[in-house]
């Protein structure tokens, strides 16, 4: 019988003389198959190809996503949607790749972005790129997903950017249309012939104008920012903006942290993979340790049996999920990646030393100190740094208490 699979439940998995399987419950033909060599991630579905109304089964495909040291549980679940949906539409995931060279001039919209995302994947980037490129593919642009590439003309993306702009939003449609810009762009370099495609329709669009992204939350309105997050009515949600500035996490990774992450005892999150695509173990201040173990506790209350460190629940199915919002709505312009920013702006104010600064954000360290140097051999270092960055967000938090405590 399926079961809801946890990171904890398949780290106990053993073989015990005899290949197994354990079905998920909650995405149909997800499972882990467990052997004498290890455990990876599989589908398994029927094919059903042919037009509607005529549709015949075709054959059970199972196909391999990863080992389970390759993916955590959410990549997992994430892939198999995306190779599930691909086996609803009548394609075989286990099917040779046809050359994209040879055909570029003749995809459609949608297997164009099958494509560009293989290539994605192929150069590792992170799974939630794929998967925000896909919603908002399906989300956007689904009138265009079956029209080939040589019928989107100039005007109609000028037209599909303005109406994504009215109906969703400036930053939705730039979005959109760079997802769109980037992926014909790639089939231009694959194709073999160049005349088989025309330029990129995109070059005729005007992109809205976005508010800056380098915004911080300045050091004088600190208290005050403090004061509202501490009025908030939700602990959970009064925690997780705690730690985003205390930890300068993408607001992505913070709302997707896993209780089985958290090793306080060696005062650390290890996060198994980040946007870089690298693991990350997180140092934790002891006042970080404070929120961290204040925020188990309220989670085991709210949420009982929850795997998320910010669980909710969903407003369509009912289910306990990952906390999908990270903005507050009293607080959108003061929540989110501003944290961030701000966490980098007062470790330059603090003079943390630029790499160990970058490396307590996950940034890529440039130059040759990025081949030699190892943030792991360096997570004393790094504590103390984080110790530093705490004290110098709490003085300028709260300076009355620190001027009571001097």
């Amino acid at each position: 019988m399926p079961e809801k699979l946890t990171e904890g439940l398949i780290k106990g998995l053993k073989f015990e003389g005899k290949a197994t399987t354990v079905r998920d419950a909650k995405v149909t033909g997800l499972m882990v198959a467990v052997n004498k060599t290890g455990k990876s991630y599989k589908v398994q579905r029927d094919l059903w190809q042919g037009q509607r109304g005529r549709r015949k089964l075709v054959k059970t495909v199972r196909h391999t996503l990863g080992t389970t040291e390759e993916l955590t549980l959410e990549e997992a679940r994430n892939r198999a949607a995306a190779v599930i949906d691909q086996i609803k539409r009548g394609i075989d995931p286990n099917a040779p790749a046809a050359d994209p060279a040879a055909d570029a001039g003749t995809w459609t919209v949608r297997r164009l972005y099958e494509e560009y995302i293989a290539d994605m994947r192929a150069r590792d980037c992170a799974e939630r790129s794929v998967e925000n490129m896909l919603d908002r593919l399906n989300r956007y642009l689904s009138g265009w997903a079956d029209t080939p590439l040589t019928e989107i003309k100039r005007s109609m993306a000028r037209e599909e950017h303005r109406r994504i702009t009215r109906d969703h939003g400036g930053p939705s449609a730039n979005k959109t249309l760079r997802d769109f810009r980037a992926a014909y762009n790639f089939a231009l370099k694959v194709v073999d012939d160049p005349d088989a495609l025309p330029g990129n329709p995109v070059a005729a669009v005007t992109f809205n104008k976005e508010r800056s992204s380098n915004r911080v939350i300045m050091p004088e309105d600190l208290p005050d920012w403090w004061a509202k997050i501490q009025a908030l009515p939700n602990p959970l949600r009064r925690d997780m903006h705690t730690l985003g500035l205390l930890s300068g996490l993408r607001p992505g990774t913070l709302v997707s942290l896993r209780r089985d992450w958290v090793r306080t005892a060696d005062r650390a999150i290890s996060i198994p993979r980040m946007k870089s695509g690298r693991s990350f173990d997180l140092p934790l201040s002891g006042r970080m340790v404070e929120v961290v173990e204040r925020i188990l506790v309220t989670g085991a209350v709210l949420f009982p049996k929850s795997e998320w460190l910010f669980p909710t629940r969903s407003s369509k199915t009912g289910e306990v999920i990952a906390t999908q919002v990270w903005k507050e709505k009293a607080l959108p312009s003061d929540t989110g990646h501003i944290l961030r920013h701000t966490y980098r702006t007062i470790a330059q104010r603090e003079g943390i030393d630029r790499v160990n600064a970058r490396l307590l954000l996950d940034h890529t360290v440039p130059g040759i100190d990025g081949v030699y140097i190892h943030e792991r051999a360096l997570f004393d270092t790094l504590l103390a740094e984080q110790e530093r960055m705490t004290a110098a967000i709490f003085a300028l938090l709260e300076p009355e208490q620190q001027k009571i405590a001097g």
